[in-house]
């Protein structure tokens, strides 16, 4: 594993060799996100009977600029559908949707969204974005099984988590909690293992390259976790395209330095020359250490000296989180900005910012500047906590409009960055495979614990009942994926993941068709709707497209669900179930 390691580090150089021939690296005048934020005010929007949070103005506004009207807002069905999803990562039951359509309160919508943020599946799902992020895993990351071997305690950092998104525990102390906060509460200690989620090299392998490896890992996944920067490319040389020098990159290692020393081994081997203090490494290697570097930050996100949050802290690591989330002096107005374009991301399938790891020259402008400093404001001047910017955006109409099939606005903008309708989103892996299990009502819903085993993936694996419970808990093991969520486009666990890929894909489409997962999950879906509603073949298709698809099937689905069910063939029920659960409009947010 230790050469595999070296090839993608060194793949990594080779990129950054191909980089420093682009244009010169930006200052920082020219760098956007690097710029104080602003206080935008909200657009007047002349004859504006569409908006309905601020959100809205500022998305009409442009909209107008570019001669193209937003759509109106979809039914209900789609809507709970939707907001349930996206904020719980689980579909409604049949019983939440009759009572929302039939809630004729004007406030329906706004009580259905303080319901579902309240739940603690809330937590459960945007841990799992937030665990992306973070490059979560329980292994050390190695070729074969038997070397990735699991850390007993990670699940701990995952609870954590959870549990502090479902307490809407301030943003900014999540970030500090995640390094070192003196006062953290013993139910969020575990966030500290942060700076050891990720892959290490094997135990025999080269201390110095250990070393090494582990704090290029730390350096990198703080740049892009929190901040969206690639700092991992000023290793080697001066960033190629951003402003930072190659001894801020090692200011960085020198924060994390304590915590990857390691004492040599005996060995019949010479041990060859365990940096002991940090240095800057010619050419990022540590055969050719150079000068002695201090512990220091980004200086085009700084208006103090180091020492300005070094000489206070505790420790290094809680120096490092000052700076991070210090807004006046420090990084935190950025790092506002990455973590509300996270959040309108993954609510919306593409950022205000589409590279949502990567707010550099390489990474593509906000498509909505005035509108992501509005929301990154907000959460700063609302004491850091999300669950208020989740409501702002959900209870926005930009939000609530429905999906249109009209060919006209394309030519203007193809791609929707100007958000006139809403785009169809593939689920997650995770999220497609926790669906399954709760239509077909086997989803164990008990929360917290040590991750469930996947098996040895030296043999055949299954998706068996005794692992289902919601998929953030299952193993996340490195050598190998589950076989269900391989084939959604699981996150890649040794780095920091922005946005995943949710295409289509060929073995994705013929998943339903032959999966023994899911025909068993068919098979046990219709023992449950013959249980409630005998051989009434009617009724069951009813209730079946209200439990997988949250909404009354159509005449013409009605009929076509009817001439299934008649026909003679046997388990037509359970082949009938298989097929819905199949369907497109299972997987997609619409």
């Amino acid at each position: 594993m230790a050469a595999g390691r070296r090839v993608s580090r060194f793949a990594t150089m080779g990129i950054c060799v191909v980089a420093a021939l682009l244009p010169r690296a930006a200052s920082a005048e020219e760098l956007w996100s690097v710029q104080r934020m602003n206080s935008p005010a909200v657009p007047v929007v002349r004859d504006d009977d569409w908006s309905r949070t601020s959100v809205d103005r500022f998305v009409l506004a442009k909209l107008r600029d570019h001669e193209l009207q937003p759509q109106l807002e979809a039914d209900r069905y789609t809507l709970i559908r939707r907001v349930s999803l996206g904020l719980t990562g689980l579909p409604p039951t049949p019983e939440e949707v009759r009572v929302f359509v039939s809630d004729s309160e004007p406030e329906a919508y706004e009580r259905l969204v303080d319901r579902l943020l309240k739940t603690p599946r809330f937590g459960e799902r945007w841990g799992r974005h937030w665990l992306d992020v973070v490059r979560f895993g329980e292994s050390k990351g190695a070729l074969t099984v038997d070397q990735d071997r699991v850390r007993g305690d990670a699940w701990k950092f995952r609870d954590a988590v959870i549990l502090a998104l479902n307490d809407d525990v301030p943003f900014d102390r999540f970030v500090r909690m995640h390094l070192d906060e003196s006062d953290t509460p013993d139910k969020f200690q575990p966030l500290r293992q942060f700076i050891h989620l990720g892959t290490q090299l094997q135990d025999n392998a080269d201390p110095n390259d250990k070393q090494f490896h582990r704090l290029n890992d730390m350096v990198s996944t703080t740049g892009s976790a929190f901040l969206g920067i690639s700092f991992g490319c000023a290793r080697c040389h001066d960033h190629p395209v951003d402003p930072m020098s190659t001894e801020e990159y090692y200011q960085f290692t020198a924060t994390f330095f304590d915590q990857v020393k390691e004492a040599p081994k005996a060995s019949s081997k010479k041990i060859p020359l365990r940096i002991t203090e940090p240095r800057v490494l010619r050419n990022g290697s540590w055969q050719s250490p150079g000068e002695a570097v201090s512990p220091g930050f980004l200086r085009v996100l700084s208006r103090r000296r180091n020492d300005y949050w070094l000489g206070q802290a505790e420790s290094r690591l809680s120096a490092l989180g000052q700076w991070l989330t210090d807004t006046e002096h420090g990084a935190g107005e950025l790092l506002a900005r990455v973590i509300v374009n996270r959040i309108w991301h993954h609510h919306f399938g593409q950022g205000l910012v589409k590279s949502p790891n990567d707010f550099g020259r390489q990474g593509i402008r906000p498509t909505h500047p005035e509108l992501l400093d509005f929301l990154a404001k907000r959460l700063v001047e609302g004491g850091w906590r999300l669950k208020p910017v989740h409501k702002l955006i959900l209870t926005s109409a930009v939000y609530r409009q429905r999906g249109t099939s009209e060919t006209a606005p394309l030519a203007a903008d193809a791609n929707n960055t100007l958000l006139w309708h809403w785009q169809p989103k593939r689920l997650e892996a995770e999220a497609i495979r926790d669906q399954l299990l709760f239509v077909a009502g086997e989803l164990r819903l008990e929360m917290f614990g040590p991750s469930v085993p996947i098996g040895d993936f030296r043999k055949r694996v299954r998706d068996e009942p005794k692992s289902w419970r919601r998929s953030i808990y299952l193993q996340v093991r490195r050598s190998a994926k589950h076989p269900t969520l391989r084939l959604f486009d699981p996150p890649d666990t040794e780095r920091s993941v922005g946005a995943r890929s949710t295409g289509a894909t060929a073995e994705g489409a013929l998943f339903a068709l032959n999966a023994p997962f899911v025909w068993d999950l068919a098979k046990r879906l219709a023992k449950r709707v013959e249980a409630e509603f005998g051989s009434e073949p009617e009724l069951q298709v009813v209730h079946l497209y209200r439990r997988l698809l949250s909404r009354p099937p159509t005449d013409e689905e009605t009929r076509i669900g009817l001439g299934l069910l008649k026909n003679e063939e046997d388990q037509a029920l359970a082949k009938y179930c298989q097929l819905l659960l199949g369907l497109n409009e299972f997987l997609y947010v619409n």
